[in-house]
């Protein structure tokens, strides 16, 4: 799996997931403290599905990490065609 992404829900899909298998922890682990199943922390993980906030902040917690640090990890997979944020949309004159 390359380490970069365009979309920032495959971004933190794949920080999730570097920083799972960084701690050997299973799907089915994760999810089972989460109270779900290895299939939807799958779905997570490959970018299919977008988990509220604060869902995010309870993995990332479960895997050690503040909910800043786990999209910095994030945001570090991003590619550099996404647009940066020194350049906003401008309306049309």
């Amino acid at each position: 799996m390359p380490n970069t992404a365009k979309e920032p829900q495959i971004a933190l899909g794949r920080a999730i997931c570097m920083r799972r298998e960084e701690l050997e922890i299973s799907q089915q682990a994760l999810g089972l403290e989460l109270g779900k199943d290895q299939g939807w922390i799958s779905h997570i993980e490959n970018g299919r599905s977008n988990p509220a906030y604060g869902t995010v902040n309870q993995i990332a917690r479960l895997l050690g990490l503040r909910l800043s640090e786990l999209v910095a990890l994030a945001e570090s997979i991003e590619t550099a065609d996404r647009r940066p944020l020194d350049r906003p949309l401008r309306p049309k004159p």
